[in-house]
């Protein structure tokens, strides 16, 4: 009889078919990690790990802060070396030595000291005008320079009045009597610069043995507009002509007598105040007359945020 051919065990032929699968599942975890790697390479956040332990530096950027729609305040200013002076009411006079009277000013700019010997020099210099007595080669006496310059006539300070009227191109001039008299009292009417009593260190006077000095020495002899020395120190001449009960100007042999204003140093305190006044002949000086004067600027505009 003959034999039919042997077959194969069955677990034979299983691991024929078991290597092929086995080739076939690495080939594709193969690729599956080479297709994640290059994903992750450039996808991933490796780079963000490879800096970790490194110092980084970051620079900070500053954002600008968006522009306020609400403007800075606005600050009134007067030009240097002058105060401005509100205008308003004047009550001039003290109702005692001078009888009241009322009178009303536009707003103004003032010296804030009077005219200066070394300002007054300047004046000479470049004009040729005639120097004031005691001084010498048309210079003041040495140590002088910051005392008010006098001796001078009511002339003389139109003249310096005139000369910076072209060098500043604005009309400089003399106040008037209310003018001196609101830049003095300022609104509150005081009988003198710093109030309505006197004081000793304010100003010099005949019973403290006064003397003219330097424009500023006493601090407190400031107006409420910040005006110095506008009682005391010199008399001041304004621009007003010397007039009678019945409005007529005065004159002294022919001459036309005209106000000075504020008391001196060499006075006695009764005769130094805001409202003391007196007449002299436009053609004179004295030891103790100074002046300052007033410059036309347009005043400043008042606004909300302006005022004090």
């Amino acid at each position: 009889m003959r034999k039919s051919p042997t077959k194969q065990p069955a677990n034979g032929a299983g691991r024929s078919r078991f290597i092929p699968l086995c080739i076939a599942g690495l080939t594709c975890f193969v690729v599956a990690t080479i297709l994640g790697y290059g994903a992750w390479y450039l996808f991933g956040t490796h780079k963000e790990d490879n800096r970790r332990g490194q110092t980084v530096v970051v620079t900070q950027v500053t954002p600008t802060p968006a522009p306020t729609s609400t403007p800075a305040p606005r600050v009134v200013l007067a030009p240097a070396g002058e105060v401005f002076v509100e205008g308003g009411e004047v009550v001039l006079g003290d109702g005692e030595q001078v009888p009241f009277r009322r009178d009303f000013v536009q707003s103004f700019y003032i010296g804030e000291t009077e005219v200066t010997n070394e300002q007054y020099r300047d004046f000479i210099r470049e004009t040729g005008h005639n120097a004031p007595t005691g001084w010498t080669n048309n210079d003041f006496p040495a140590g002088a320079a910051n005392e008010p310059v006098t001796r001078i006539t009511w002339r003389d300070a139109v003249a310096y009045c005139d000369w910076l009227t072209q060098k500043l191109g604005v009309r400089v001039r003399l106040p008037t009597e209310a003018e001196w008299e609101r830049a003095a009292k300022g609104k509150e009417n005081f009988r003198y610069p710093w109030g309505n009593e006197w004081r000793d260190r304010a100003a010099d006077c005949e019973e403290n043995k006064g003397r003219v000095r330097a424009v500023k020495s006493f601090p407190e002899n400031r107006s409420p507009f910040g005006a110095y020395d506008m009682a005391g120190n010199v008399w001041e001449w304004v621009a007003d002509e010397a007039r009678d009960e019945q409005g007529n100007t005065l004159t002294q042999d022919g001459v036309t007598l005209r106000v000075i204003k504020g008391g001196a140093a060499t006075e006695p305190r009764a005769f130094i105040s805001n409202s003391a006044r007196y007449f002299v002949p436009e053609d004179k000086g004295a030891m103790s007359l100074g002046f300052r004067y007033v410059i036309e600027r347009r005043p400043p505009v008042q606004t909300p945020e302006s005022r004090p």
